[in-house]
C-alpha cells in the first residue's frame, strides 16, 4: 500500500477520515462534486442539512448493536474538539428523551442505550410531561452542521495540506485509473461501486425540518429534546450553536424523493412543536406558532444491514468502503474514521 489516499466524498465521514489519515502522514486527496465551502442548499449534499446531535438508541436486535460503539468514540473525540477548537461549534449540553408509547427497548434499557454515558439517568415518572411513558436525560453534544463542516475543510486545506478535487464520478474505477496505486476510501454515502452504480442495499430517506429563530433566553438554545411519538415518528428540537437558530423536526420518509418542502409536513412539524415545545413559540395575531427562518429538505443515505465498513481488493486497487450511515453520520464520524485507519494499519503491517 502506498502513502497516497484518495477519499471519495466530502461529507462529514469523508472529511473526518481525511483528518485522521493526514495526521498519520498519508498524502490525502478528496474527490467530490460538492464541498462545504461551496454549499448552496443542494439537496443531494446530505451533511449540511443534518440536525447534528448525539442521541443514543436502544438496540432491537444484534444488527443495531454493530455500529453503536462508533458513536461513543465520536463522543469522546468531540469532548477534545469542543475544548481545543471552539470555532468548530461543537457544544456539550443536556439531552432529554421522551417516549410517548410503551416501548420495551427504552423501558428495559436495552443494550446500546445507556452504555458509556456516565451522566445517563432515567427520569422520575412523576416529572414527565403529559402522555409521556418514559424519559431519560444524559449529556450530549450539538453542533452547527454547516459551520462544523467548513471548520473541517479549512483545517484539512490549511493545516494538513489536503487537496480537494471537484469532479462528478460515475465509478470508483475512474479514481483507480486517474490515481494508480492510491488507496481509495469510499465515503460516497450511497456506496458508489467500482464498475459504476450504487450499492443495491442503499436507499434514501427524505427528511424535512424547520430552522427557527428562538425567543431570547429560550431553554432550547442550550438543550436538545426528542419526543418519540406513539406512531414511532419523532418531534425534536436541536440547537445550532454559534447563533445558528434551532432545528425543529422531523420526518423520515423512505422512497419520497421530493426535493421541495411539503406544506403538509411543515404544518405537521409546527403542530407537534406547538404541543410539546411552548418555550419556542411566538405569537402572530394572537396565534401561537414558530418564527420559521427556513424549511430544510435533505436525504439520508441509509443501508439495509447497517454501515458498510470493510476492505475490498479489485485487481491492484485497495478500496475501503465507509458508507451507509443514514442519519448518524455525525454521530459515528470519528469512530468510523478510526476504524478505517485501523484497517489501513492492518493492511500495511502485512506488506
Amino acid at each position: 500500500m502506498t502513502k497516497d489516499i484518495v477519499i471519495v466524498g466530502a461529507g462529514v465521514v469523508g472529511l473526518t477520515c481525511a483528518w485522521i489519515l493526514a495526521e498519520e502522514g498519508f498524502h490525502v486527496k478528496i474527490i467530490a462534486n460538492k464541498v462545504p465551502s461551496s454549499f448552496k442548499d443542494e439537496t443531494d449534499f446530505t451533511s449540511p442539512w443534518a440536525g447534528a446531535h448525539f442521541r443514543p438508541f436502544p438496540a432491537n436486535n444484534a444488527g443495531d448493536l454493530k455500529d453503536f460503539p462508533m458513536t461513543r468514540t465520536t463522543f469522546a473525540v468531540f469532548k477534545e474538539i469542543a475544548y481545543k477548537y471552539p470555532e468548530s461549534s461543537v457544544s456539550f449540553m443536556k439531552g432529554v428523551d421522551y417516549v410517548e408509547a410503551d416501548e420495551e427497548p427504552y423501558t428495559r434499557l436495552n443494550p446500546g442505550y445507556a452504555e458509556g454515558l456516565e451522566s445517563f439517568q432515567v427520569l422520575d415518572s412523576r416529572t414527565l410531561p403529559a402522555n409521556v411513558k418514559f424519559g431519560s436525560m444524559y449529556e450530549t453534544w450539538c453542533l452547527n452542521a454547516p459551520l462544523y463542516l467548513q471548520f473541517l475543510e479549512r483545517r484539512l486545506r490549511m493545516y494538513y495540506g489536503v487537496e480537494f478535487v471537484t469532479a462528478t464520478l460515475i465509478s470508483l474505477q475512474q479514481v483507480s485509473l486517474n490515481f494508480p496505486g492510491a488507496t481509495i476510501i469510499n465515503c460516497s454515502g450511497m456506496g458508489l461501486q467500482y464498475k459504476g452504480g450504487y450499492d443495491e442495499a442503499c436507499f434514501q430517506v427524505r427528511g424535512q425540518t424547520l430552522l427557527v429563530r428562538a425567543p431570547k433566553d429560550c431553554i432550547y438554545k442550550n438543550m436538545t429534546v426528542t419526543h418519540r411519538l406513539s406512531n414511532e415518528a419523532f418531534s425534536f428540537v436541536i440547537p445550532r450553536p454559534c447563533d445558528g437558530g434551532v432545528i425543529v423536526g422531523g420526518t423520515r420518509q423512505p422512497g419520497n424523493m421530493a426535493s421541495t418542502p411539503s406544506l403538509d409536513d411543515t404544518e405537521n412539524l409546527v403542530k407537534h412543536a406547538v404541543e410539546r415545545f411552548p418555550e419556542l413559540l411566538v405569537y402572530k395575531e394572537g396565534i401561537p406558532t414558530l418564527d420559521i427562518v427556513k424549511v430544510n429538505v435533505g436525504f439520508r443515505p441509509m443501508r439495509k444491514g447497517g454501515v458498510r465498513l470493510e476492505k475490498e481488493i479489485v485487481g491492484k486497487t485497495t478500496i475501503i468502503h465507509c458508507y451507509g450511515f443514514g442519519s448518524s453520520g455525525f454521530e459515528m464520524s470519528w469512530g468510523a474514521a478510526k476504524h478505517v485507519s485501523n484497517i489501513i494499519d492492518m493492511v500495511c503491517s502485512k506488506l
